[in-house]
């Protein structure tokens, strides 16, 4: 959990390796002291107790005669060198019988009468050790006149005649401990602060061309130039020094690439620009010119039209007077074509109108049923020669609205002729609705349709969905056109929806506030 935390952590990788090395160090020397300090005691454990044994087994050879012969004197005497031993606190001999022959020092407290064959610890406190060893002889041994041993080697075997106990203290092995403890935790703490200040200045010098590299990206990120690094340290890290100074180059050439081309780019847009201010401002002029032309040549050619409509009313009149009626035929056809040429005139003058923004609104309190009544006189006969059917549904609560007359009658009478002209044998119906924003005029046909493709283009002038020279259906291609930009002049929108073959649905929908 440490090391995650070291190495999942914000700081550097310098940072980083120096605290996992120097917490790797610490454990290390911990548990190599810890292991040192408790093989070291349990040596001086083993060497004491192994010195207490060698002078409790020593006092033991010694006191058998003062025990066979029962003299205290010499038992005092040997029990008194043991007593010059530095850790010896105090000693004692027993009988066979456990009961005590002598006693030098002070003896703890022992009510234990073990009866035991070799050297043993009878008790361990932590002061001291109390060691018993048996005192033995053979069982053949007799004492001469001179108070000398004597052995008879017939029947040899070892009899145990009494026992000497030892008070042996643990005084010294203790400080001996504590010694050896306090060196060690000396000895490893010095030994972790130097390897720390070693391993800190060599990984500072080590990390030192890595923190160069690393402040020089910084600085190539915050100022956005392509600064180069100095290549120094360890091979890795002048391999990442040495691959970073290309990459910069590699930018560095490309920015100016990018320079030079933006420079030419430039040239070319100012150029290009200058161009198209051109290109616009005679495009704008010859726009101009074009309106100007079209509504002086519009207003010019309907003035004799006009004129040919006025005369050839009067022929009409004159020959049914005189009953020529062949004649009543021909001058009928002359009539219609000088109308329909009239209409394009007036179609082209509005067009001109509007481009040169010359068209006005004339907004005035009408009545629906009036607009409507107009609509039946114009459309039902251009429905019925196409063999159509004519259904008009007012749906609307409103009886009066504030609105140009003539421009809506032209938009409606647009669209309804075009529903004519390309509906035959079916039905054409004219929906009036109103919602609380907007007034609907909803034109539906059954005729040939429109596909996806045509219905984007529609409504833009002098373009018609059949533009070859072998068309079916005549038209200048402005009626739409027209009747778009009419609605839109009066806050109003107009879309279609249509499908080839299933007819067409134009609705006209016009803001009310």
């Amino acid at each position: 959990m440490l090391f995650n935390s070291i190495l999942n952590s914000d700081r550097s990788i310098k940072s980083q390796v120096i605290s996992f090395m120097v917490i790797s160090i610490t454990l290390m020397t911990i548990i190599i002291s810890f292991v040192t300090t408790t093989g070291v005691n349990q040596q001086y454990h083993k060497l004491m107790l192994k010195n207490a044994f060698q002078i409790s087994e020593g006092l033991a050879k010694q006191v058998v005669f003062s025990l066979l012969s029962g003299s205290e004197q010499n038992a005092q005497e040997a029990m008194n060198q043991v007593l010059g031993f530095q850790s010896v606190l105090a000693a004692r001999l027993l009988l066979e019988d456990q009961q005590t022959f002598l006693t030098i020092g002070k003896y703890p407290n022992n009510n234990k009468t073990e009866a035991i064959n070799v050297t043993k610890v009878i008790i361990e406190t932590p002061q001291y050790w109390l060691i018993k060893t048996p005192i033995k002889v053979l069982s053949e041994t007799a004492i001469n006149e001179d108070n000398q041993l004597e052995l008879d080697n017939s029947n040899i075997e070892d009899q145990t005649i009494g026992y000497a106990e030892v008070v042996y203290s643990k005084k010294y092995l203790i400080e001996a401990q504590t010694q050896v403890t306090l060196l060690i935790s000396i000895v490893s703490v010095v030994s972790v602060i130097l390897l720390s200040v070693i391993l800190r200045f060599g990984l500072l010098k080590l990390f030192k061309p890595l923190g160069q590299l690393a402040t020089t990206m910084q600085q190539s990120e915050a100022t956005g130039e392509h600064l180069l690094a100095k290549i120094d340290g360890a091979k890795e890290i002048r391999n990442m020094a040495n691959t970073y100074n290309q990459m910069m180059k590699v930018l560095d050439q490309q920015e100016n690439d990018l320079k030079s081309h933006r420079d030419q780019l430039e040239q070319d847009v100012n150029i290009r620009t200058k161009e198209l201010i051109e290109a616009r401002d005679t495009a704008l002029t010859a726009s101009r010119h074009k309106s100007e032309f079209m509504a002086n040549m519009s207003h010019e050619l309907r003035t004799p039209i006009q004129s040919i409509i006025g005369y050839g009313e009067l022929v009409i009149e004159e020959l049914e007077l005189e009953a020529n009626f062949e004649l009543i035929e021909d001058m009928d056809k002359i009539s219609k074509n000088a109308q329909r040429l009239l209409l394009m005139i007036n179609s082209l003058l509005d067009l001109a109108k509007i481009e040169a923004g010359k068209i006005d609104l004339n907004e005035t309190e009408v009545s629906l049923s009036e607009i409507l009544e107009n609509i039946v006189d114009t459309i039902t006969p251009l429905a019925q020669s196409n063999s159509n059917q004519f259904l008009i549904s007012c749906n609307s609560s409103l009886k009066h609205i504030l609105i140009d007359r003539e421009k809506l009658e032209q938009v409606l009478l647009n669209l309804l002729s075009n529903a004519c002209k390309f509906t035959k044998n079916g039905q054409i119906s004219l929906t009036i609705y109103n919602d609380n924003s907007c007034l609907h005029f909803e034109i539906k046909d059954t005729g040939i349709g429109l596909s996806t493709e045509q219905q984007a283009y529609i409504f833009d002038e002098f373009r018609q969905v059949d533009s070859s020279q072998a068309r079916k259906f005549s038209g200048t291609g402005l009626g739409l056109a027209i009747s778009k930009r009419f609605v839109e002049l009066m806050n109003g929108r107009i879309n279609v929806v249509s499908k080839l073959k299933q007819g067409s649905t134009f609705t006209v929908s016009i803001n009310l506030t």
